[in-house]
């Protein structure tokens, strides 16, 4: 692990949040709408029509290939580097540690980030890279043993995750509205169909009502939402009741159980905190291109 030591740093600044939801979110697009099984005659097929004029998928691709292409790109050689890197210097991510760090983003993150996130695989393959990369830095950092506990004891609620609900919506404007929206669900319309179609949220109307995972204590959300999810039992839809959006009805998909994590099953993860905090400047992925053979068409790394 020496090379890593002496290994010249770049200075970049670390990608927040939202910028992560957003390139792990058109990964998953680009994959979907790439996938196998795609018609021979696929460029050519019309996603949109707008009066008289068609938007093909070859025009569709092109525009997010020009306007996100770089970012996805380099993430996904990020993706490869960490993983040969990984198995060059010995380091392992385990399912329970992807788990931990899966459960505790969901419960920070707000509402509307919530309803971004890609699927759980690709969420995971992300978290991944950024964990090699984090433990390949931890293994040069020099941290006591006291120094580990203590951030701990001065911590202890950032290790505890409170019950999460994973919810869908469906924003009405009016209460007449939301009486209507209530029939096509009891006649048998789908919940996601409900929300595309009737919900005035733009956001989660676009994803079928999803809301994602939301924290029992969070204030992120009306206190009518968190009571009206622990009403119902999972797999069940709530009635309307009013929030200051309007009418909302809420389908609770499933409860995740509250836990606190014990010192010993996040000592790794203060461990990597501690030494990315002692670092002046960071160590990205792209810090360790040069130990490889990369060709790409946009050129070295920034």
């Amino acid at each position: 692990m020496a090379e890593i030591r002496k290994r010249r740093l770049k200075a970049k600044p670390l990608l927040y949040i939202i910028g992560f939801l957003m390139v792990t979110n058109l990964i998953f697009l680009i994959g979907w709408i790439t996938k196998d099984g795609a018609p021979p005659d696929a460029e050519a097929e019309v996603v949109a029509q707008v009066g008289d004029e068609e938007i093909t998928r070859q025009e569709w691709l092109h525009a997010i290939e020009v306007r996100h292409g770089k970012e996805i790109l380099q993430q996904l050689i990020n993706q490869s580097v960490m993983e040969q890197s990984a198995d060059k210097y010995d380091v392992a991510v385990s399912e329970e540690e992807l788990d931990q760090e899966l459960s505790m983003l969901r419960s920070v993150l707000n509402v509307y980030d919530q309803a971004s996130l890609p699927n759980e695989s690709v969420l995971k393959e992300e978290l991944k890279t950024d964990l090699i990369l984090e433990k390949l830095i931890a293994t040069e950092a020099e941290i006591s043993e006291e120094d580990l506990r203590t951030y701990y004891d001065e911590n202890e609620e950032l290790y505890s995750v409170p019950e999460m609900y994973r919810l869908s919506q469906i924003v009405l404007p009016t209460a007449e509205d939301a009486a209507k929206a209530m029939e096509e669900l009891e006649n048998g319309s789908s919940f996601e169909a409900v929300a595309r179609e009737r919900s005035i949220d733009p956001v989660t109307a676009s994803q079928g009502g999803q809301l994602g995972f939301i924290p029992e204590n969070t204030e992120s959300v009306d206190a009518a939402v968190l009571d009206a999810a622990a009403s119902v039992s999972p797999g069940e839809y709530t009635d309307a009741f009013q929030t200051p959006n309007g009418y909302t009805i809420l389908f609770v998909h499933e409860t995740v159980p509250g836990v606190k994590f014990e010192f010993e099953e996040v000592r790794g993860k203060i461990e990597r905190q501690l030494a990315l905090e002692k670092m002046t400047t960071p160590v990205t992925a792209e810090s360790f291109w040069d130990d490889y053979s990369i060709d790409w068409f946009y050129g070295p790394a920034e």
